[in-house]
């Protein structure tokens, strides 16, 4: 690890996060205290890992609280390759371009008929998620916005918004579903949270 540390002039220059930020992440939590080596800072690939994990979500809308509430799930122990996998899970979804999942899956060494099966989950679950939160925002939310003298534009503002919440809370949900699953399987107690 120690070849791997990096000043904080050249983890700014690394990520592209201004010192400042980098000290302010670090005071809310979403990044670890710098490794001190005598009166000296230093940063690692953890830092680098959740600094790009952080700048991502804000890209997507994340707001400040939103972003804490996401690294909250990421446990201290998360190696900077658990984190890059919170980017990979988050960034094709949020992005505006197609995501091929049988192609990319295939690409893996995935059979098609596996593949298309996972697409087809993927899908299916996708269209329940937003035929249920389409259907509390028209009744729940919309009422409560009108009532209050939204307009129609500050309810769609609303839903874009809602977006990467409800990509994270996904991820989140399938994580802690992917871990019990595993415990179950493994023969481990289920931890959940609590």
């Amino acid at each position: 690890m120690e070849g791997d540390l990096l000043t904080l002039d050249q983890l700014t220059e690394r990520t592209g996060v201004s010192a400042r930020n980098v000290r302010f992440y670090a005071s809310r939590g979403l990044v670890p205290a710098p490794v001190r080596r005598g009166r000296s800072g230093y940063y690692g690939p953890d830092h680098v890992a959740r600094l790009e994990l952080v700048r991502e979500l804000q890209g997507h809308g994340f707001t400040l609280s939103a972003i804490e509430k996401y690294v909250e799930q990421i446990p201290a122990t998360a190696t900077p390759s658990d984190i890059a996998r919170h980017l990979s899970l988050l960034a094709p979804v949020t992005t505006d371009r197609d995501v091929d999942v049988p192609g990319d899956l295939s690409g893996m060494g995935i059979s098609p008929e596996a593949a298309q099966a996972v697409a087809e989950v993927y899908a299916a679950h996708g269209r329940q998620v937003a035929e249920e939160l389409s259907e509390i925002v028209r009744t729940k939310v919309w009422p409560q916005f009108r009532e209050a003298g939204y307009t129609a534009e500050q309810l769609r503002e609303f839903i874009h918004r809602l977006k990467p919440l409800t990509i994270a809370g996904l991820v989140t949900a399938y994580e802690q579903a992917i871990d019990e699953s595993q415990a179950q399987y493994d023969g481990k107690p289920v931890r959940r949270p609590g």
